[in-house]
């Protein structure tokens, strides 16, 4: 039976095989591995459309290869059948020269391996099987025996599969690829999701409402931009063990997976306002309490996990119509023990990006003179938003459980002062202030005294001494169970 599917491994063979103007030899799909292979089967030697396929793709050959793809012909006959078929003349029935070798397959094993053996006549199907260079079927087409195909057909599928972008109908080498991020739109149908609305867009990529059409749901889906992770697997992989967080406090990610080319994540659909928004509008402290203690929460459970969120900020959790607050974009997190070189987009952006109810993760790159050096000016991959990074992460070290306590720090000061900790200035004083100056003695003395020793121990300049989540949850919460709260 067939195992044969586009997008699988192809069926793996082991032919003998002879070719114009080579000795008899073995072929095996791994002799291909790093370029291209066309596998022609055709039903037999001296046919009547054998020859005229055959001999096209043969002219062509040189085409195919500056396409680094190889041809392999297949078929029932035997090496001895091959061997006279091509030294004969096409005046004598013969085929003549060949550019490309000539397998024999002699009981059909591989044919039916690649599902083209017809039982009835004993011979295979014209069937034509592109497998790209990592051994991974990609095209595959089955003609009856009265029908034969053209090379230039053949090469332009081989041209759009090797832009690996998205080419319509009619779509030749001189044309560009349809862009897929462009053509995100409402109604739009991405996989098992069909597009609602846009709600943002920022430097990784956008977010959408759209609809489960299998689940039949809303969702949230962020669309990762292709050029922005030279490493996507990477990221994609961190976000698989994101989504294994399970807390009431946390946004759920339903799934990390890939359509079109594109990466993307879909997660709860939250229709609620961001804590930014609600900040804005002021919050008493009984509320900045509660909700201060849901963010500590669906922290712990993330570092209970080992995950890291690397970029907390108001605009990143989501307050539902329930009340309940939620931490969003941990579909970018990383686990905590992962000590992976930041990627550094081509552009660097300046702009944290509020993506209506939902937001979206930003990331920096520019040339930072390292406050806290005296070497020359490096260029610096800056992964978060300046004004809530910790001291570490803006010298483009990786973020650690201790930044997310000092991030959640610079949050929790904004809930009950009304005020960011950083006032509104150009992003690289930001971050220069944040490597050098030691904010926790300057911020704890405008808080309420009940809150002043927890604020300096959250902001320590040093990560080291920063107490866990856990300890902070602690605190917060006998905070709330006093008689009479701070005020």
């Amino acid at each position: 039976m067939s195992c044969c599917q586009v997008g699988r491994p192809a069926p793996d063979f082991a032919l003998d095989c002879i070719g114009s103007d080579t000795a008899p030899h073995r072929v095996a799909l791994g002799d291909y591995a790093g370029r291209w292979l066309v596998l022609v089967f055709y039903p037999r030697d001296f046919s009547f459309i054998c020859p005229t396929e055959l001999t096209s793709f043969s002219a062509q050959i040189e085409d195919f290869k500056t396409r680094d793809c190889e041809l392999l012909g297949v078929s029932v006959d035997s090496l001895q059948s091959h061997q006279q078929w091509l030294s004969a003349p096409p005046s004598q029935g013969g085929l003549g020269p060949l550019r490309y070798p000539l397998a024999a397959d002699s009981d059909g094993a591989v044919a039916r391996a690649y599902g083209v053996w017809s039982e009835e006549k004993q011979v295979s199907m014209r069937g034509l099987f592109l497998v790209d260079p990592a051994g991974v079927l990609q095209y595959m087409v089955v003609h009856n025996l009265s029908v034969g195909r053209r090379p230039d057909v053949v090469l332009r599928v081989l041209d759009a599969l090797r832009t690996g972008g998205l080419c319509p109908s009619g779509w030749t080498s001189a044309d560009g690829t349809l862009d897929p991020e462009r053509a995100l739109q409402a109604g739009r149908v991405l996989g098992r999701y069909q597009i609602r609305e846009r709600l943002g867009s920022g430097t990784f990529g956008s977010v959408f409402a759209a609809w489960d059409l299998r689940l039949s749901r809303m969702v949230a889906l962020k669309i990762l931009k292709r050029k922005i992770f030279e490493s996507r697997e990477i990221v994609l992989a961190e976000a698989r063990a994101a989504a294994a967080l399970s807390s009431p406090y946390v946004c759920t990610i339903y799934t990390v997976d890939e359509e079109d080319g594109l990466p993307l994540i879909a997660m709860e659909y939250l229709d609620g306002p961001a804590l930014s928004t609600v900040i804005e509008q002021g919050l008493d402290r009984p509320a900045a309490l509660r909700i201060a203690i849901q963010i500590a929460r669906g922290l712990a459970a993330a570092h209970q996990e080992g995950v890291v969120h690397g970029d907390l900020k108001p605009a990143n959790v989501i307050l539902t119509a329930k009340g309940v607050a939620k931490i969003v974009d941990f579909g970018l997190a990383r686990p905590a023990n992962a000590a992976r070189e930041a990627p550094i987009p081509d552009v660097p952006d300046a702009t944290s990006q509020i993506a209506g109810r939902m937001v979206e993760t930003v990331e920096y790159a520019s040339p930072l003179p390292n406050a806290l050096d005296s070497g020359p000016r490096q260029r610096a991959a800056i992964q978060g938003t300046p004004a809530y990074m910790a001291p570490e992460q803006a010298r483009a070290a990786p973020a650690t459980l201790a930044s997310d306590v000092f991030s959640f720090a610079l949050i929790l000061y904004e809930m009950l002062t009304g005020r960011p900790a950083h006032p509104d200035r150009p992003i690289l004083e930001t971050l220069l202030a944040v490597q050098s100056q030691d904010l926790g003695p300057q911020l704890a003395a405008q808080v309420e005294p009940p809150y002043r020793e927890l604020f300096a121990s959250m902001l320590a300049h040093d990560a080291a001494v920063r107490p866990a989540i856990g300890e902070v949850l602690e605190q917060l919460v006998d905070f709330a169970g006093q008689s009479s709260p701070p005020a």
